[in-house]
């Protein structure tokens, strides 16, 4: 596939016509995305459990969730229960990687790449609680 393709796949998704979409189209920030965009695709972002203790959810080490390069769940990849409280703190690391793939870095880049469900755990008045870290890997 090339850009200019991507480019109107892009478009039809976010439902604009050729006149709505012109503002993103000439914006050299959106520019670079295309750009990148093509050899981001081939990655998927892997968000796996490495500790969990108390996890209402179910949720247990080595467990994954996955998401494709833009941050798109993998729903059929996915397991049965995600818990929403891991969602908004995972949305945060999930965009550094997206950062870092539309910008033409490497997206194992990011230094930070773990972060928790808001449960504080038992210890602290809390049920459980649950670490995950983000990697991407080339897709199969």
């Amino acid at each position: 596939m090339d850009k200019d393709r991507l480019v109107k796949i892009i478009q039809k998704r976010l439902g604009l016509d050729d006149q709505e979409f012109k503002v993103i189209d000439e914006n050299p920030k959106y520019r670079r995305l295309f750009e990148n965009a093509l050899k981001a695709s081939g990655y998927r972002l892997v968000a796996e459990v490495v500790e969990s203790k108390g996890c209402h959810s179910g949720h247990v080490k080595g467990q994954k969730i996955l998401f494709d390069s833009s941050g798109n769940l993998l729903a059929r990849e996915a397991p049965d229960r995600i818990c929403a409280f891991l969602m908004p703190n995972l949305a945060l690391v999930i965009n550094a990687f997206f950062e870092n793939l539309m910008n033409g870095r490497n997206p194992n880049e990011v230094m930070f790449n773990r972060t928790g469900c808001f449960d504080v755990g038992h210890a602290c008045g809390g049920w459980g609680h649950v670490v995950l870290e983000m990697r991407a890997e080339t897709r199969d």
